[in-house]
């Protein structure tokens, strides 16, 4: 009898409470999984580039170069704010390799590398976006000879200069399936690059040197 009658007593207090709580936690959980829609929406990405066709279309005491290629992978966060607009900030490794003219890369080449923190600002929905890029960071060249180049001392060897680089550019990146993306960007790079040993050199002792290129890009990446 005793345990009936507080049974009909908390009731009315239990029943509301449970029902407040199914209420409050499950539609919370539901609007925040609909919140994130996927696709371009705020979150982190990762992203690789598996090829680039880079144009070196200006330099200053340089040799000059052949179209050569680049590869590269990066990462960040984008955030989306209302309903187009959209922007990222995160920060990028790229390798390129450089051909010099005339010359077969196994007998002299170059590697150049660049770390570098980039923005890129824009506008779109869920499945597509263009923007526009910045970054600017460090940079370094590495070259290697094994021939009897007019301007070295030695027959065979290499070098190495440290500098910095910046990067103006464009693109655009479509959703393929779920988040996954590929994408688009042709970037200009302007490298500035500072030799600090010219004892290698035969004839030229200018230390500093600049290579100033347009890169061609093919993205694939995921938003988390």
């Amino acid at each position: 009898m005793h345990r009936a009658r507080w049974s009909r007593r908390l009731a009315p207090i239990l029943l509301p409470t449970l029902a407040a709580a199914v209420y409050l936690g499950l539609p919370q959980g539901e609007a925040e999984a609909a919140k994130r829609s996927g696709g371009f929406d705020e979150g982190g990405y990762i992203m690789l580039t598996p090829g680039s066709l880079v144009l070196p279309f200006s330099h200053d005491d340089y040799l000059d170069l052949d179209p050569s290629f680049g590869w590269g992978f990066g990462g960040g966060y984008m955030f989306a704010r209302g309903k187009l607009f959209k922007a990222t900030v995160g920060g990028v490794f790229e390798h390129s390799v450089l051909v010099f003219d005339d010359y077969d890369f196994n007998d002299f080449g170059t590697h150049v590398i660049r770390f570098m923190p980039e923005a890129r600002i824009g506008l779109g929905s869920n499945k597509v976006w263009g923007y526009g890029m910045f970054g600017a960071g460090f940079a370094g060249a590495f070259w290697t000879w094994d021939l009897d180049v007019p301007f070295f001392n030695d027959r065979r060897g290499g070098d190495s200069a440290l500098g910095a680089n910046v990067q103006l550019g464009g693109g655009v990146q479509g959703i393929v399936y779920k988040n996954l993306f590929l994408g688009g960007e042709i970037d200009v790079d302007l490298g500035l690059f500072f030799e600090g040993d010219d004892n290698n050199w035969r004839n030229n002792n200018d230390d500093n040197f600049s290579i100033y290129s347009v890169a061609f890009e093919f993205m694939i990446g995921w938003y988390f």
